[in-house]
């Protein structure tokens, strides 16, 4: 007969692995040579003028300049992303929320939220997606395999609402089964 101490179990359960995206949020824009992208596109947005790349392998780097400047990368880090004017390096894992000044008249705030989605709700996610960034006229980085099957989907859409730039990213990776959605706003103090 075994001990009670040899019949116990130990049962671990495996969470599903981080995409390993983090957003990176810095004081100056970044050159454009930093990054692989497939798409840019600019815009001006209210005082703002946003310029948006999509990147090769999900995520995106925004430019937010007007009478301050920010710069967004949701990507995947490495060392040769520059140290100087980073502000703050957030990984991209459950849901976070960061928030700071820009200068005495503005206020940038990012909220985070990454989800892990099964086959069904991944396939149902292109679609809502493709749809979303067709109304509000995103930018959209949609990547296939030799099949036609979707490995990865990002879509950037830009709104003015009173004063205030929102700014939503959401990138789709097959490979982790995992959807992050930035949501970023620049808006004045007063």
């Amino acid at each position: 007969m075994k001990s009670q101490k040899e019949s116990t179990m130990s049962v671990h359960h495996k969470k599903p692995r981080s995409a390993g995206i983090s957003v990176l949020v810095y004081d100056r824009p970044l050159h454009p040579e930093l990054i692989s992208a497939d798409i840019r596109r600019a815009r001006a947005v209210g005082e703002f003028d946003v310029n948006i790349w999509l990147l090769n392998n999900g995520g995106h780097m925004l430019a937010i300049t007007g009478p301050h400047t920010v710069c967004e990368l949701c990507c995947f880090p490495n060392k040769s992303l520059p140290e100087r004017g980073l502000l703050e390096r957030i990984p991209c894992k459950g849901d976070k929320l960061y928030d700071v000044a820009l200068g005495e008249t503005h206020h940038y705030y990012l909220a985070i939220n990454e989800e892990h989605v099964t086959d069904t709700l991944f396939e149902n996610s292109v679609a809502e997606l493709l749809r979303i960034a067709e109304e509000q006229n995103g930018v959209v980085s949609h990547r296939k395999n030799e099949l036609g099957e979707t490995v990865g989907l990002s879509v950037v859409v830009t709104q003015l609402h009173r004063r205030a730039v929102h700014i939503e990213g959401f990138h789709l990776l097959n490979d982790a089964h995992v959807l992050v959605r930035t949501q970023s706003v620049v808006e004045p103090t007063g």
